[in-house]
């Protein structure tokens, strides 16, 4: 049965999966292999996905949800065949808990080789990056509050100082921190000011549609190839992402050619037009 569960799992069997059939072939609004799905339990899932009652939900989105419902019975009923789960009632099955299922039953998501990322971190190196900007900022409600807030700042009071006292940021207890923003990312009259700076400047007031803002540049880099060891390790976290989202889809398909899903759409209320809407789909 490979590693243990993660912590919150009781193993226990598919939800809404009334076995036997619950009364005949065309009972509920779907079959996943022998088992019928129950409509009330599809319809708690379409809310609690989409956020509004389910009578209200857009035949297109419910057709999606459906099929995303239709694949986590998937998922549980062939653990249950396969004894990862056994018997029993609703296992709590968040997303961990749904991606060590399908690494248990089919593996886990293979590594990027060291060629993909090779390749794929020349064709970065050759991309020129905009300039970007390590920024912190202040904002006030007036010019007058600014230029006080710039005459602090010029006599040597530290500028996280100043923004705890003054700004009314969000983010004014961190000391105005924004991170680092490309150029051209920031409305037109911030980006002109913010990167006409150098490495630890501070601008004069700056008006914008929230009040007026003092920045000062912690670091600026400019236009360019990205750097060497960001760009290999930039690029070998999204293959291993692409990589990963691949072995699930794969996985998904594969398991439902095993198990079997049919959709029974006299039962539906919506205009069903998912992945699964031709028939029985199996092996």
């Amino acid at each position: 049965m490979g590693a243990s569960p993660p912590s919150g799992v009781v193993l226990l069997a598919a939800f809404s999966l009334c076995v036997g059939g619950c009364g005949g072939t065309q009972a509920g609004l779907a079959k996943v292999g022998d088992s019928s799905l129950e409509i009330e339990s599809f319809q708690v899932y379409l809310e609690e996905a989409s956020g509004q009652p389910w009578p209200g939900v857009s035949a297109r989105v419910a057709s999606k949800l459906l099929d995303q419902y239709l694949e986590r019975q998937v998922v549980i009923e062939a653990a249950a065949r396969r004894e990862i789960l056994t018997n029993g009632e609703l296992p709590q099955l968040g997303p961990s808990e749904m991606r060590w299922l399908l690494r248990e039953l089919c593996g886990p998501p293979p590594e990027p080789s060291t060629e993909d990322v090779e390749r794929e971190v020349k064709q970065r190196l050759v991309e020129t990056l905009p300039a970007q900007a390590h920024v912190r900022q202040i904002l006030v409600d007036s010019l007058e509050q600014a230029e006080l807030a710039r005459q602090r700042l010029a006599e040597g009071v530290d500028f996280v100082t100043v923004s705890r006292e003054m700004s009314r940021a969000p983010n004014a207890m961190d000391g105005g921190e924004l991170g680092t923003v490309f150029e051209g990312s920031l409305p037109e009259e911030v980006d002109r000011v913010v990167f006409s700076l150098s490495s630890g400047e501070i601008s004069d007031p700056v008006e914008g549609q929230s009040g007026y803002h003092v920045f000062q540049v912690l670091e600026m880099i400019p236009a360019g190839p990205p750097d060497m060891s960001a760009a290999e390790s930039s690029a070998r976290m999204e293959l291993t992402e692409q990589r990963a989202r691949e072995h699930t889809r794969r996985c998904i398909e594969d398991l439902v050619s095993e198990v079997g899903v049919e959709v029974v759409p006299s039962s539906l209320w919506f205009a069903y037009d998912g992945k699964y809407g031709e028939g029985r789909v199996d092996g």
